[in-house]
């Protein structure tokens, strides 16, 4: 869990690619999305330099361009480009979030077997 005075620690750590989820307590599909993004951190759980992380964004504030203008909101930001994420937009299935970290991970996954 990321909050706003941890949210340069986590996130913005330049050793570490990180996703991250901006979500509302509130909203119906950061709900239906939260056991499939917990099964996305436990796949990833041995990557010492991959965080997947989540930060409720109606409680704390993200810098820019780290913003949210719909719940889930999802970025992932990589090791190097931490001014610049990838925002996610594809389907909310473990498949395509596994996919899509496969797609853009700076750092080794290589302890993570492929299960698509």
């Amino acid at each position: 869990m990321v909050v706003g005075k941890t949210f340069d620690k986590l996130v913005l750590d330049n050793t570490k690619d990180v996703l991250i989820e901006l979500y509302a307590p509130w909203c119906g599909h950061c709900k239906k999305l939260e056991p499939i993004y917990r099964d996305l951190a436990k796949r990833f759980k041995d990557v010492k330099h991959l965080v997947i992380a989540k930060m409720d964004a109606t409680a704390n504030d993200s810098p820019d361009p780290y913003t949210a203008s719909g719940f889930p909101t999802i970025y992932f930001a990589p090791v190097g480009k931490k001014s610049s994420p990838i925002s996610y937009s594809g389907e909310r299935s473990l498949k395509d979030l596994e996919k899509f970290i496969r797609d853009h991970a700076t750092v080794s996954l290589a302890r993570v077997k492929e299960e698509l």
